[in-house]
């Protein structure tokens, strides 16, 4: 528990610092004006194309939806347009901010609240729709948010979560013995996720503006994310997906 409370304190430190704030820093965007918010939204669906088939925000007007994980607030805005009842969730305030701001500005309805995944602080069977990007990795406690995120989903309800992928080109490149290592335990078990115990491992996947890495990072194959999944939802598909700019998949199609 001591331990846990450690990382959630390095966490809503870290990711006070709104995921994107590097890549809007390259843009030149330096306020949340709703164009400089709009530039920045534009780059990123255009970085991350399989956003807009994965979470499918025509299909959620009039539904219950939590985002876990908000970053620049890019998909909260989108799911608060596409007339979802809108609920973020942040284990850090500057997230939890921004995208308040953003519904505000664009007087739209929606709440964002800080809190940790891994005491949801919602009933069970809260929402139909749960989207977690590439949040649920970093908390230390996987297995407890996959578990929480099945609670509060309604049944018949549909969560939609990214994880960093164990088997992908980055981690055959900086680390092949160890991801062989782990592709041969899910093999002939049910290990732990592979987790990133160095600054720099982390370091390849997440930095701040000032170059520190995420504190707590695991990763999945797609096999054994299958298997968790299987494990606490009536039904799961896994798809291995690439951002548009990493430049071995840049000309191939971006699912695996």
């Amino acid at each position: 528990m001591t331990n846990q409370r450690s990382i959630d304190a390095a966490n809503a430190a870290f990711w006070d610092e709104m995921c994107g704030s590097t890549a809007a820093l390259n843009l030149g965007i330096v306020g949340n004006d709703p164009a400089s918010l709009a530039k920045f939204d534009r780059w990123y669906f255009h970085f991350y194309p399989y956003l807009e088939a994965e979470i499918d925000f025509a299909s959620v007007r009039g539904k219950d939806v939590l985002e876990i994980g908000l970053g620049y607030g890019s998909v909260s805005q989108r799911l608060a347009a596409s007339g979802a009842n809108y609920t973020g969730l942040d284990i850090a305030a500057g997230p939890v901010a921004g995208a308040n701001h953003r519904f505000a500005d664009a007087r739209l309805p929606g709440r964002a609240i800080q809190g940790s995944v891994l005491d949801a602080p919602f009933p069970d069977q809260s929402f139909d729709v749960v989207v977690a990007i590439g949040c649920l990795h970093h908390t230390g406690n996987l297995l407890r948010a996959l578990d929480e995120t099945r609670r509060v989903l309604r049944p018949g309800g549909r969560a939609t979560i990214m994880i960093y992928n164990a088997t992908g080109y980055i981690p055959w490149i900086k680390a092949p013995g160890r991801t062989l290592r782990y592709i041969c335990q899910v093999a002939v078990g049910s290990p732990p996720p592979l987790s990133l115990q160095s600054e720099h491992d982390r370091g390849n996947f997440d930095r701040d503006i000032s170059g520190e890495a995420a504190p707590e990072t695991v990763m999945l194959s797609k096999m054994h994310f299958k298997q968790l999944l299987t494990q606490r939802f009536s039904s799961a598909r896994v798809r291995r997906v690439y951002a548009i700019a990493h430049w071995p998949f840049r000309f191939v199609p971006r699912s695996v």
